[in-house]
Formats: structure tokens, C-alpha cells, sequence
């Protein structure tokens, strides 16, 4: 699944930028001798080949440390360095070996939430500093290149609330570089020190000229492999290898394959290098040199996290360099005759600082190579295999004090030309499937078939423990869908179609990931507070195109590093156009004995997706919601401008209309725009689920429009609210006749402020009173699996918005109020105005009722994601609502009509002008009129 690109960090690093340029020239304030300890030599006016000499960009970096500067302690994967020399070339000195240069240097990750130390926000965090210094660059007595980077200068970044920016004086960046780096020496060090945070350590790996070692040897692959499926190709003497980093640079599950005169497994043998006995491994980084030499980074842990960190990326969308339990460094070639790449290896492990990014080279020997599969199977789906082995002495890969097998975990999106699958379980399943006659029984309705291979892909919920799990297909018939989007639906229309009208049962192979509470579930305790695991299953067998079952035999990975294969999946699809409430309904059940200790209860689980045609049309149902919301807004600016021309026309309007009025409507167009604010920090399932529907253009352009609107609309009203004020004032200053309607206005207004608020008040309390007692305070969060997550109830905050859009479906209430308790018959607000705007409140409720009939999407229950106009976050919605804010919003307007027709004491009592005591008495609608 791609992952949505964030476009919403350009102000941030717009104010980063404005602090950088404030803070140029101070650059120099801090003395370099003083924070550097040494005086810098003079520079020389010709600097030709300088640039030879001084570091490249650094992209590939981590950094730990820097409490004060506000980065989430909770998500230190996130943390990215990066390292950037400003002009073309550095500037000579009088000295030879040291060169001036200025830099940029920028860590980001993500900002911690103030006061909530239990979970961060996610937004995305930058720092940036300003550096300007000198780069040394000695060869010692044992003729080994050491250089070394001081800079001094400034940095700045974003404040909490967007507003400014937070100022850091007197920084001094110190850099180790290896010159040139090699299997020894493999990283970057260095260190950030200024007034105002703690002191930050820098690991980076090194991106300058590396010497390559000399290369080993590596037996043939054990297995058939795709033959020229990342050949290297030459281009101006620089070998390519893109390709081949797109398919190695991934996680890898490990499998131990002790030798037999181990007796713990090989995995903490005194001949094996490894320490731990790890379960997962990542490639994090690759480099590739010429000829065909590659160099790698390698990370392991102990444990499959929930979070993987080889996907993880900063909040800016650049890959992170990941330190794990422990890691590999190695570098070697890739053989294009056995299409294997043989690498030599050493370990890294943390040299027993604080600092987790400290970290050293310990012991080499170790041998690796990875080579890619060409035929699949269900115990076998790895885009890359290999092996790590013992390699010191004379030795190889078979005779070795330990071997530890690896393959490639999740699914791929790239190509898998050349791979070929092959079925070695689907017998056992059809017994199975035979077995259980609710499989095979007749249902009425279509089922997923040849339609598209993206209706057999479901996300689904385990039913006891509430997490979430997705399934994919690998294989449909002899069609290969895993991989490339466009190959896959080109192969499922070739095969898949004609294999459907031959055939009842089709030959699947399939692939789940989903999560399981490790421990014993209580009735007090919630599933996503046990650490939940993530389990994956690699699964093949038959589906009955005329029932939708699956029954497949599976396999699921154990913590040990084997598999278990006697796991049994069944699934039966929802029809493609389902009635209401009518989802996929599925079991994972081991075959195993109770007794066994890798037995398992059953897991009941239900899908919650959508088929492609329902996806079509809840995108184009989107599309026209994005339209309706562009033109009610802007209705609501004409609206708004004819009042300002009515008003314009009869002065008298202005002291007449109710300021409370025209407030809620300024606040209502105010509150789209900050929730608009608040999900450009927090990337919402509303907009990743958009984003996956609708084309971008179409949506950022009615985003745009719907900004622009609401934002013209609400200086309309603005300047609305201006005049209605100004002309009580204006109004104050004139005749003793003038001074009595002012007056009396005002005592009307008061009035109507201590009736409407208190009301809108109390109605605030009830929902928050309704939401608390709802659970919704405390009811499951979503989980960080991926997008996989199941939604939890409505945040306090997305009640109180729905409260805020029914005080708008009622926006006529004060202006009823104020008319009835001064007694005024002044056209005070124009037809267009109180009659539009209430079309424009009621019109959401009725297109809800259409949308309640003609849109039911019963198999799925995002429903607040799923909605643009007329959403529940914009007001409340439901039968009754639908029918009782129409009619509510329809009786004020007809009120505030006889009103300004009649006068507004035909509704209540006006203070009687004959009486001197100021007692009210009743004003007859006769009286008025004559």
C-alpha cells in the first residue's frame, strides 16, 4: 500500500527558513577559537579543487540526545539527521589541509505533546542550524587519513503553536569523518552542543569514498534463482544498482540451522558472532560502487515490533537510519552469473555509552549473501533470500558452526517477472473444504470473481480481542497478483476469467498479517493494552467462485524463528452488493491437538471492506459531496454580500440585526477553518481514506475553493458584524429619537445574549454529559498497525462540533428573540438572507435521507471517513435529527417573516409606551398594524 505524501510541512519550514535568515548574521557571534579551541587559518580568495576535499552530504543519520528541543522520546525510529554544505565549492586557507565551508545541518522527527508523556502527537519536528567553520584534514604517523569538522553558528525552530520561532545562540556541530570509510570504520560520529538543550550525538553512515576490502567467496544459491532479475548495468562507468536495492533494502525473518555440535541453537555459540538470538532483520541501508560492488547496513531485533522501522520514515518523508539490538556492516559484490550478492560482514554493537547512537565495530568473519527466489511456495514467498554464516577459518557455508537462514517478509510492490508459484497444499485443503458442508452450501448473490483481484483483498477485525488484520492474494489460479499493480491486473484478465468458467474451484494462495494480545485476555484488561503481536501467515488452497469460501491450509511464523503449518483459515465473502449488515465472516483454527504446545484457540474475525465497484462509486460520491460543499459555501458569500446591499439600502436594518446572530455566524465559519488547521498537523483516517479514493488534483483544487470560500465568506460577515456595531455606536451620538431606538435595541440585545447563551451553554454540558457516559472517554484507541486500524468512538471534540453546526441550523434564534423583546417590525435582515441561509442549513439533512437510501455501504464501518458533505463532525445527523432541524430551522425563518411583516410584539409583550412605571402590557397585532 503506497504510502500518502504529506504536503502540509511548507509553513513550518517556511518559519525555519525566516528564522535561519534572521538569525545570518549572528552566525559568526560565537567565537570559533572559543567553542572550537583552536584559531582558524586565514582563508584564500582562489579555492580551485577545494571541494575535492571536504564531505559530501550526509542523508543517512540518526541522532540521540537533545531533550530540551521537544523531539517524542516514544519514536526514536522517526529521528533523521541530514547534513547539507551551502555553495559549490569549500574556501582554501593558508593551510593546506583545512577548508572553510558553510552548512546546514536538520534533524527532524516528530514534536512531543506538552503535559502527555504517554503518547506524542506525530506531528513533524525540525530543528535547523546555521553553521559555518573549518574542516581538518591530517594524515597521522600510521598514514591513516583522519579528518575532523568544527562549526559554529545558530538554530531555530517552530514554536508549539505555530507562531514564531524558538532561537538557539552559540551551536557548535563537531564531525568525525573516516577518510576514507571502510568496513572498519563505517560511520560518522560527531556531536551538537549549544545553550538552551542538552548536548545531541550524531551517527550517520558515511556516504564519501569507501575502500572496498578484498572480496570472498560464496557457494552457489541452494535454489533456483530469477536469472538477470537485477543485472548490473553500466552507465558512464558507474554501476546501476537501483533495481537491486529496491529488492534487498527489506526485513527479513531469520530461521537458526544449528550445527549439530551446538547445543543452544548456534545462536550464542562462542564460534558465532552473533550475541543474541534475534527474530527479525533489516536492511537498512545500501551503496553500491563500481563494477558491481556493494556495501550494506544491517540491523537486527530480538523481537518483531509493531511499528516496523524498516518502513518508517520522518514526518518529511525521508527514510531513517535505524539502530537496533545490534547490527552488520558489511560490503562485497554482486555475482551476475549465480545472481547472488557475497558480502563479508562485521558486528556493531553500542560501545556501552549512554548514548545509544555510539556505537563501534567489533568482530568480522562473518559471511552473507542473499539471492532471489524463482519459485514460490507456501513456506517459501521471500522477494529475497540468504544466509549468514561463521565464515572465519576454513570453512564455508555448509560446515559452519551455525547458519542462519533469512527471507523476506511482507508483501512487495515491484515486479516479479520470471517467479513462478507452485501449489504443494491444495489437496489437503479441498479435504478440509469438503469437510465442512456451510462452505460448499448455495448462497444467493455474486461473489468476488473475475471482475478484479482487488475484491479479494479484505481488512478484517478478530471478533474476541477486537484488533485488526488485512489479507491479500498472492495467487489467483495460475494469475500472479502479488507485486506490480499494472502486471497483475494485466495476468488476472488473462487467466483468471477463462480458469472461472472452466472451473468451480480455484487454486488461491494467499497472505494475512494481523495482530494477537500476547497473554491472557481479562474482562478488565483491553486487548490493545497487552502489546499485541504481529502474527503473519502465509496460506494456500481453493475458492468456490459460486459460494465465495476459501479454505486454506496455512502456515504462521512462531517466536522461535520455525513455522507452524497446521493452521486452517476459512472465509466466507459477503456478496458483492451485500444487503444492510451483511460482512465476510471467517475462522483461524490450529489442527493441532489441545495438548500440543503450539496449539491455539480459534479466532472467529469479519471483514469490514469494500469491492472495487463500491469503491467506485463511494469515490465518486466523495467527488460530488467536495462540489455541494464548494457551492453551499459559496451561496453563503452571495448571501452574505445581498445583506450587506440590503443593509447598504436601509440604514435602519443595521441597529435592528442581532450582534449574538451575526457572532454565531462568524464563529461557524471560524470552526471549519481551525479543524481544517488541526488535520493539517494530524494526518486524520478522513484524509489518508480521500487521498485513496479521489485523484489529488480534484481534491486539492476543492480544498482550495472551499478555503477561499469559507474564507471570503467569513470576511463578509466580518465586515457585516463591523457595521451592525458601528451603527450603535453612530446611532448614540443623534437625536433624543434616535437615542431611544439605540436604547432600546440595546436593552433587546442584552436580552436576547442572557437568553441564547445560557441556552447554548447549557446544551454544551449535555453533550458533554451524553459523550462521557457514551464510554467514548475511555474506549479502545486505535491501533499503530499500519492502516489497519478500526476506528473508536468520536473524540469530546467532534461532539461539540456537531453541537456547534445545530446552534447554526438555528442561527435565526437570537434575531426572533431580539425582535420579539424590542417589539421591532424593521426589515432588519433580507429575504435572501434568512430564507437562503436556512436552505443552505436545511439541505445537508435532506440530501442525508437521499444518501441513507441510495449510497448503503453496509460491509463498511468508517462511516465518519467516508462522509464530505453533510458530516457528522459538521452537525447531527440521523432520522430524527433529519426531520426536526428542517422543520426547526423552517418555523424560525417563518417567524422571523411575520415578524418584520407584523412587528415582533405579536409574539411577545413590548414595553408599553403609555406607561410611565415601565410595566409591560399587551400590544395588540391590530394596534401595530394601525
Amino acid at each position: 500500500m503506497a504510502r500518502p505524501q504529506r504536503h502540509d510541512d511548507s509553513a513550518h519550514h517556511f518559519l525555519l527558513l525566516l528564522g535561519l535568515l534572521l538569525l545570518l548574521p549572528s552566525a559568526n557571534a560565537a567565537s570559533f577559537s572559543t567553542l572550537c579551541g583552536s584559531t582558524p587559518p586565514r582563508d584564500l580568495q582562489h579555492s580551485h579543487g577545494a571541494h575535492r576535499a571536504i564531505p559530501s552530504s550526509i542523508t543517512a543519520g540518526h541522532f540521540s540526545g537533545g531533550r530540551d528541543l521537544h523531539f517524542a522520546r516514544d519514536r526514536p525510529y522517526t529521528r533523521a539527521l541530514s547534513f547539507h554544505p551551502r555553495g559549490s565549492s569549500a574556501r582554501a586557507t593558508s593551510d593546506p589541509a583545512v577548508k572553510h565551508l558553510s552548512a546546514t545541518l536538520t534533524l527532524e522527527g516528530t514534536r512531543a505533546r506538552f503535559g502527555r508523556r504517554d503518547r506524542d502527537s506525530g506531528r513533524p519536528h525540525s530543528v535547523s542550524f546555521d553553521l559555518d567553520g573549518y574542516y581538518y584534514n591530517y594524515t597521522t604517523a600510521a598514514s591513516t587519513a583522519e579528518a575532523e569538522l568544527c562549526m559554529v553558528g545558530s538554530g531555530s525552530y517552530a514554536r508549539e503553536d505555530g507562531f514564531g520561532v524558538v532561537l538557539l545562540p552559540d551551536v557548535v556541530l563537531r564531525l568525525h569523518l573516516p577518510q576514507p570509510s571502510n568496513l572498519s570504520r563505517p560511520f560518522v560520529t560527531g556531536s551538537v552542543e549549544g545553550a538552551g538543550f542538552d548536548p545531541i550525538a550524531l551517527l550517520a553512515y558515511a556516504e564519501d569514498a569507501y575502500a572496498y576490502g578484498k572480496a570472498g567467496s560464496c557457494p552457489p544459491p541452494p535454489v533456483p534463482v530469477r536469472a538477470g532479475a537485477a543485472r548490473p548495468a553500466l552507465r558512464s562507468g558507474h554501476y546501476s544498482c537501483h533495481h537491486l536495492r529496491a529488492l534487498l533494502r527489506s526485513s527479513y525473518s531469520l530461521e537458526y540451522r544449528p550445527n549439530e555440535h551446538d547445543h543452544d541453537g548456534g545462536a550464542s555459540s562462542s564460534s558465532f558472532p552473533l550475541r543474541l538470538r534475534h527474530g527479525i532483520m533489516y536492511v537498512n541501508q545500501m551503496r553500491c560502487g563500481f563494477d558491481g560492488a556493494v556495501r550494506a547496513y544491517m540491523v537486527f531485533y530480538a523481537n518483531q515490533s509493531v511499528a516496523s522501522p524498516s518502513s518508517n520514515y520522518t514526518a518529511v518523508g525521508r527514510r531513517t537510519f535505524v539502530i537496533g539490538d545490534e547490527a552488520l556492516v558489511a560490503d562485497g559484490f554482486w555475482d551476475p552469473s549465480r545472481s547472488q550478492l557475497c558480502l563479508r560482514a562485521c558486528r556493531v554493537a553500542s560501545s556501552g555509552s549512554k548514548s545509544p547512537a555510539d556505537l563501534q565495530v567489533r568482530e568480522c568473519g562473518i559471511g552473507v549473501r542473499f539471492w532471489l527466489p524463482a519459485v514460490w511456495s507456501i513456506r517459501d514467498r521471500s522477494i529475497a533470500a540468504g544466509m549468514i554464516w561463521n565464515a572465519t577459518g576454513n570453512s564455508d557455508a555448509g560446515n559452519t558452526a551455525g547458519v542462519i537462514s533469512v527471507s523476506t517478509t511482507g508483501s512487495y510492490m515491484g515486479s516479479l517477472s520470471g517467479v513462478s508459484y507452485n501449489y504443494t497444499r491444495v489437496e489437503e485443503a479441498k479435504k478440509h473444504y469438503d469437510s465442512i458442508p456451510a462452505l460448499s452450501k448455495e448462497r444467493k448473490g455474486r461473489f468476488p470473481g473475475n471482475y478484479s483481484y482487488r475484491d479479494f483483498t479484505f481488512p478484517f477485525l478478530l471478533v474476541k480481542q477486537g484488533l485488526p488484520g488485512y489479507a491479500w492474494p498472492v495467487t489467483i489460479g495460475s494469475a500472479m497478483v502479488e507485486g506490480d499493480e499494472m502486471m497483475a491486473d494485466t495476468a488476472f484478465s488473462q487467466h483468471v476469467a477463462a480458469e472461472a468458467n472452466k472451473q468451480r474451484l480455484l487454486n488461491v494462495s494467499y497472505s494475512l498479517e494481523y495482530q494477537v494480545a500476547s497473554g491472557n485476555l481479562s474482562a478488565n484488561v483491553s486487548p490493545l493494552k497487552m502489546s499485541p503481536q504481529l502474527q503473519r501467515v502465509s496460506a494456500e488452497g481453493v475458492y468456490d467462485i459460486t459460494t465465495g469460501s476459501l479454505c486454506l491450509v496455512a502456515c504462521r511464523q512462531v517466536t522461535n524463528g520455525s513455522s507452524d503449518c497446521d493452521v486452517l483459515v476459512t472465509f466466507q465473502f459477503a456478496p458483492v452488493s451485500p444487503v444492510e449488515g451483511e460482512r465476510g465472516v471467517g475462522t483461524i483454527k490450529s489442527l493441532r491437538k489441545q495438548s500440543d504446545p503450539l496449539f491455539f484457540e480459534a479466532m472467529d474475525f469479519v471483514s469490514y471492506g469494500m469491492t472495487v465497484r463500491q469503491i467506485e462509486e463511494s469515490s465518486s460520491r466523495m467527488d460530488m459531496e467536495s462540489i455541494m460543499l464548494v457551492v453551499s459555501m459559496t451561496l453563503s458569500c452571495v448571501f452574505t454580500a445581498l445583506q450587506l446591499r440590503h443593509a447598504n439600502k436601509q440604514p435602519e436594518a443595521l441597529p435592528a440585526m442581532s450582534v449574538t446572530m451575526l457572532v454565531v455566524l462568524a464563529l461557524g465559519y471560524v470552526t471549519p477553518l481551525v479543524l481544517d488547521l488541526e488535520d493539517m498537523y494530524t494526518d486524520t483516517r478522513r484524509r489518508r481514506y480521500i487521498l485513496q479514493l479521489t485523484s489529488a488534483g480534484s481534491l486539492d483544487l476543492n480544498e482550495f475553493m472551499l478555503r477561499a470560500s469559507t474564507m471570503l465568506a467569513l470576511v463578509l460577515q466580518l465586515r457585516l458584524l463591523q457595521l451592525a456595531l458601528s451603527s450603535r455606536r453612530s446611532t448614540d451620538q443623534v437625536g433624543s429619537k434616535q437615542e431611544v431606538s439605540s436604547s432600546s435595541s440595546s436593552d433587546a440585545e442584552r436580552s436576547t445574549l442572557w437568553i441564547c447563551l445560557p441556552l447554548y451553554v447549557l446544551g454544551a454540558v449535555v453533550v458533554w454529559i451524553v459523550h462521557m457516559s457514551d464510554g467514548h472517554h475511555h474506549g479502545p484507541r486505535a491501533s499503530s498497525f499500519s492502516a489497519f486500524s478500526t476506528p473508536s468512538g468520536p473524540a469530546l471534540v467532534d461532539d461539540l462540533a456537531a453541537y456547534a453546526g445545530l446552534i447554526l441550523d438555528g442561527f435565526l434564534l437570537p434575531q426572533v428573540v431580539s425582535n420579539a423583546l424590542s417589539g421591532s417590525r424593521v426589515t432588519a435582515l433580507s429575504p435572501w438572507f434568512y430564507a437562503g441561509g436556512t436552505v443552505i442549513r436545511a439541505a445537508p439533512h435532506v440530501y442525508d435521507v437521499f444518501r441513507k437510501h441510495n449510497y448503503v455501504l453496509p460491509g463498511w464501518n468508517w462511516k465518519p471517513t467516508a462522509y464530505v458533505y453533510a458530516s457528522p463532525r459538521d452537525d447531527l445527523f440521523g432520522v430524527a435529527w433529519d426531520v426536526a432541524i428542517p422543520c426547526g430551522a423552517t418555523l424560525l425563518a417563518a417567524l422571523l417573516f411575520l415578524q418584520q411583516r407584523l412587528g415582533g410584539a405579536f409574539l411577545c409583550c413590548s414595553k408599553s409606551r403609555r406607561s410611565g412605571s415601565g410595566e409591560y402590557e399587551m400590544v395588540s397585532t391590530t394596534t401595530i398594524s394601525s
